[in-house]
């Protein structure tokens, strides 16, 4: 029997060993056919032991596939979407698929184009897109999509594109638990540090907070740490009155808490902040982030899975979107109204 240090098994070789037949390692490796976690397992242990590579160039050359999708991120040295790329990348190698990252510079009209190009010319077989801004009937994706391009939105859904499936969180319910918690705390004055005005988890997220603070003033900005940082610097300059801070993401909060220490309030006694995401600075920073967890990673695994049993189905058509659950995170950053 071979060891590790030995020329690396064939598949018939794994498959005797497994006691299986052939059919079952393949359908282990490509996912294509369901198998027991036990059988997996074996056939996967031997895997890791025996050094087998599936011989996935001879397969492409056969199909005719490049075996290579894409993801295109707005901003790829941005933790939450490396996280996202994490997720993607991590399916698509489960799925024995190669991986082109592409960063968009925010949704940049130019290298949009560039990376749907790949598309179109099928150097890729299709794409996951995380969109960063509100998308007009003119855009690139808009037209990619008219055209029957195998493409998954993943954390953004996008009105408008039939048969583009799309990957994303409860944004709604997680800024619905947001306000009723502040509420319940006692605050009825509140303002709201938004996202693009256009995004979808824009709207749904002051949606959300708006069920418990109908009057809540409604700012924009970029979803950056500086974003929330000028915003709250405005409002203190134009004497907004106000208890209750949502930010529409964690970076846009904690830019927002920076302002408020500065201008010497303190939070959560003068301010109550909370954010939404979740991402490593929230836990970490004093006080702590009162926000709302969503799983950037498993975004990222669903929206490759989606798109990839579109390609093993020869079509797009009826593959379903996701919406995925978020978490309520009750930190340091919230509290009861003074005096209360």
């Amino acid at each position: 029997m071979n060891d590790a240090s030995s020329k690396p098994w064939t598949m018939q070789q794994i498959a005797a060993a497994a006691g299986v037949s052939v059919t079952t390692v393949s359908h282990t490796l490509s996912g294509k056919r369901p198998v027991s976690s036990e059988t997996a397992l074996r056939i996967r242990g031997l895997i890791d032991q025996f050094g087998y590579v599936p011989d996935a160039g001879a397969r492409r050359l056969k199909s005719g596939r490049s075996g290579m999708i894409g993801l295109a991120v707005p901003d790829i040295s941005h933790w939450y979407f490396g996280r996202i790329a994490r997720g993607v990348e991590e399916l698509a190698n489960e799925r024995d698929y190669g991986l082109i990252i592409c960063s968009t510079s925010n949704s940049d009209p130019r290298r949009e184009k560039r990376y749907f190009n790949l598309l179109r010319t099928r150097s890729i077989e299709g794409l996951v897109y995380t969109a960063s801004r509100e998308i007009s009937p003119t855009d690139e994706l808009m037209r990619m999509a008219s055209s029957s391009s195998p493409i998954v939105l993943a954390d953004e859904e996008v009105v408008g594109l039939p048969g583009v499936p799309s990957v994303t969180s409860l944004n709604f319910a997680g800024a619905q638990a947001l306000g009723r918690h502040l509420r319940a705390l006692g605050h009825t004055r509140a303002v709201i540090v938004a996202g693009f005005a256009g995004l979808r988890s824009t709207v749904e997220r002051v949606a959300g907070i708006r069920e418990s603070f109908p009057d809540a003033i409604v700012v924009h900005g970029d979803f950056e740490l500086q974003s929330g940082y000028d915003l709250v610097d405005e409002l203190l300059a134009q004497g907004v009155g106000f208890t209750a801070l949502f930010g529409c993401n964690d970076y846009m909060a904690v830019g927002a808490m920076r302002r408020l220490h500065e201008a010497g309030l303190r939070v959560p006694h003068d301010v109550s902040v909370v954010g939404f995401d979740d991402v490593d600075i929230a836990g970490v920073i004093t006080p702590g982030l009162t926000t709302v967890r969503q799983d950037m990673l498993e975004i990222g695994r669903r929206s490759a899975q989606l798109l990839i049993e579109g390609l093993d189905a020869g079509s797009m058509r009826g593959i379903p979107s996701v919406t995925l659950p978020v978490e309520l995170v009750v930190r340091g950053s919230t509290g009861p109204v003074a005096g209360e």
